[in-house]
């Protein structure tokens, strides 16, 4: 998570959807609070987090949601903020996951990928573990949106150059933590691909996806940005 609260916005990261990319972008124009006594204090004993600051001053993971990031700021705080996400299609994103955990040194849960004889074999250990779901990471206790605005990943320059708009700076978006894979729908026979759809349902009712969307998804043109009460609209 990345928060400005000088440019009044808070980039919600998820996982495996270009986040590393805007983060790196928008890092020249974000808050850093890792010099603040309290996060330096807990960092050396390895706590690399801190809700305990003055709201301008808590450090927050990586991939924070927006349900928490809403308890920890001042309601009006949280109001001001533009806050934004980018979403991936859940079939493509799952393929994306499984690549880059066998392939990241270092990662935690690396050697359980590597471990794993196939993608059908990590797929079925995502779904155990119940974990993955990006509504979640965008939504309250109420399955209300959180956020201002949800771009795609399959429109990742036109979505990421409106942010900027709305932010009001300008910048070029690198290309960080990619993973190369092939198409990600010849990594599923029909029946992977159904109990997949059902693992993401609530990902793939909310942001409208479908398991055969790498042609529409480029045409789809401008992401929708949720309104008020969780519906979702074009941006302008």
């Amino acid at each position: 998570m990345l928060i400005s609260h000088r440019h009044r916005f808070a980039f919600i990261h998820v996982p495996k959807t270009a986040g590393s990319s805007v983060a790196f972008a928008l890092w020249p124009h974000a808050d850093h609070v890792d010099h603040y006594w309290m996060t330096r204090s807990l960092a050396l004993v390895g706590i690399h987090v801190n809700h305990y600051a003055p709201y301008r001053m808590k450090k927050f993971r990586t991939h924070t949601p927006a349900a928490v990031l809403q308890r920890q700021l001042p309601a009006e705080v949280f109001a001001d903020l533009f806050k934004f996400a980018f979403v991936r299609n859940p079939w493509d994103l799952l393929v994306s996951s499984y690549h880059y955990l066998r392939e990241k040194v270092g990662h935690h849960r690396g050697p359980v990928a590597s471990r794993l004889q196939s993608f059908a074999a990590y797929a079925a250990y995502e779904i155990r573990r119940g974990k993955m779901s990006q509504s979640a990471m965008l939504t309250g206790h109420d399955g209300r949106l959180l956020v201002d605005f949800v771009g795609r990943f399959e429109s990742l320059a036109d979505d990421f150059a409106y942010a900027c708009r709305r932010i009001g700076v300008e910048m070029d978006l690198p290309r960080a933590n990619s993973s190369r894979h092939a198409d990600y729908r010849s990594y599923y026979d029909d029946r992977l691909a159904a109990e997949v759809g059902r693992f993401f349902a609530a990902d793939v009712e909310r942001f409208g996806y479908a398991f055969d969307d790498a042609a529409a998804g480029r045409q789809r043109g401008r992401t929708p940005a949720p309104m008020p009460g969780g519906r979702l609209r074009r941006a302008a």
